[in-house]
């Protein structure tokens, strides 16, 4: 954990204070952080959203979508579940492209489908619109992860550092390993040279879907969003990045070698010298590279001990190696709440109003624990991995431009222009998904459609059913009896109301039960 206390320390500069804790640096340090690119102000006019004018609930997007076993996807999981498509994502975003369609929407009969999708359109567009640029990015990723019935990814793969943002289907089948790109109409696609042949050869994958979303802005607000997505594996990487990317290769030569080299690996570990070799005068391919030491006379690449798949270990290390995931993961889940937790303190400072002391004691109890798993892992043969910390990781470490996926010299960073990627859309299997259509305009003349379809019945119960919870929350909170009172009278006559609604509605009557 020195690297991660040096990254942090250089990052914030912090020369007065002096931590003895890598956990210290990450509950306050990355707290920091955390919130400057987490915590921004809605940009979005309400008003361009359904629960404008249907009171349905509003879901929070956040980067624990992403996690399968995290307790607010699972809270989500039901929602997302009235999207068809199967295993395919061009097919599921297709069914929200139907939901966004005037002419389609006419036709929708079932009110459960009509209000989850109303909510999932409302946190797709909360992911756009309600964070900065930076953070977008990572909670579209959960959006995504969510959306897929799969998962973010978080840390290390086999020692090296990923370029799939999630893997759609993981919770169903093998999956599908997808790197996310979220762009201006203009933007090129762009990555990591080094990290993508270590992608294809020293994980020994055979191909990576860039999902691509252009952005259509108006003002503060996105309108509409274009999505494509295309592939890139050992048969086609050097065909589909050369004519763009001549700096990264060198020279014509070289891209024909790693070519040949890519064409005659036989996918074994114990093959890859000639690939390695051919790596060797490629200006793309960094020291960071997992095949750069290879190609200069040291030994071949093998997978990191901790990072084996733990099913093929005897019982005895097999129980060893969950023991250390999981604290990593609770590790992780520490900092992540840490982060939450300053959110929340920078609110009570604003308000001028001191953090209650239940708060502090969580905070202390988090650290002792953070020691606690340091200690046992120490104990174990094993450390925390700093590269599990995702959106810290990608935020903090912007000296290692490869993480961004962006930035860099010419020579270690390729791109594709939207121009380029329709030129070759045969070789790169380019596949056009529509485009979704959250503007203004046309949610507006969805919300009369749904309206109508709805019926004032069920709009009714839903905000009588929204204002009772308000009122309940009023109770218990105001400080004044006569406020209390107040509110309590206001969610006796809401309960009365949808009980009559109810009573009302056939589907819920006594006759329709018999």
């Amino acid at each position: 954990m020195a690297e991660l206390d040096n990254l942090v320390e250089a990052y914030f500069k912090k020369e007065e204070k002096v931590q003895t804790s890598p956990m210290d640096y990450i509950m306050e340090a990355i707290d920091e952080v955390y919130n400057e690119f987490i915590s921004q102000p809605t940009i979005i006019k309400e008003e361009s959203r359904f629960s404008y004018s249907i009171a349905i609930p509003k879901l929070v997007p956040n980067e624990a979508w992403g996690k399968p076993d995290a307790q607010s996807r699972k809270e989500i999981e039901r929602v997302f579940s009235v999207v068809r498509g199967g295993s395919d994502i061009k097919a599921r975003i297709a069914d929200i492209n139907k939901f966004l369609s005037p002419e389609s929407a006419k036709r929708k009969v079932s009110a459960n489908v009509i209000l989850n999708m109303m909510m999932i359109v409302e946190a797709l567009q909360a992911t756009l619109n309600d964070y900065n640029e930076s953070a977008a990015g990572f909670v579209f990723e959960g959006f995504m992860a969510a959306l897929t019935g799969g998962k973010q990814i978080s840390g290390r793969i086999r020692g090296t550092l990923p370029i799939e943002d999630f893997v759609a289907f993981s919770e169903i089948g093998e999956g599908d390993p997808v790197s996310l790109k979220l762009l201006g109409p203009d933007t090129p696609t762009e990555g990591s040279f080094t990290n993508l042949v270590d992608y294809l050869f020293a994980r020994g994958a055979k191909k990576i879907t860039y999902l691509v979303t252009y952005k259509d802005v108006k003002g503060e607000t996105v309108e509409k969003l274009a999505i494509f997505d295309y592939v890139l594996s050992r048969e086609n990487f050097v065909d589909a990045l050369y004519p763009s990317n001549k700096k990264v290769f060198g020279s014509l030569q070289n891209a024909e070698a790693l070519k040949q080299a890519a064409q005659n690996w036989d996918g074994k570990p114990k093959g890859l010298m000639p690939v390695a070799m051919a790596l060797k005068n490629i200006p793309g391919y960094t020291k960071k590279g997992m095949l750069y030491a290879m190609a200069r006379g040291g030994e071949a690449y093998v997978p990191p001990k901790d990072e084996v798949d733990i099913e093929d270990l005897p019982p005895e290390q097999r129980e060893r190696e969950e023991r250390i995931r999981a604290l990593k993961s609770e590790y992780e889940e520490i900092g992540t709440k840490r982060a939450k937790a300053f959110k929340k303190l920078q609110t009570y400072r604003s308000a001028g109003v001191e953090q209650p002391e239940e708060d502090k004691q969580k905070k202390e109890r988090d650290k002792r624990r953070a020691k606690e798993i340091e200690q046992e892992l120490q104990s174990l043969g094993a450390s925390i991995n700093e590269s599990r910390f995702h959106e810290r990781e990608k935020l903090l470490m912007k000296e290692e431009k490869i993480l961004m996926e962006s930035g860099g010299s010419d020579a270690t960073q390729w791109s594709i222009t939207r121009d380029a990627m329709n030129k070759m859309k045969d070789l790169i299997n380019m596949r056009a998904y529509g485009t979704l259509d959250l503007s203004q305009k046309n949610i507006d003349e969805l919300v009369k459609i749904y309206s109508k379809i709805l019926g004032n019945s069920l709009r009714k119960l839903l905000q009588n059913t929204k204002e009772l919870t308000e009122n309940i929350g009023r109770y218990y909170s105001e400080k004044m009896r006569s406020d209390a009172m107040e509110a309590n009278k206001e969610s006796q006559d809401q309960s009365e109301e949808i009980v009559k609604l109810l009573q009302k509605d056939p589907r819920y009557s006594k006759e329709e039960e018999k």
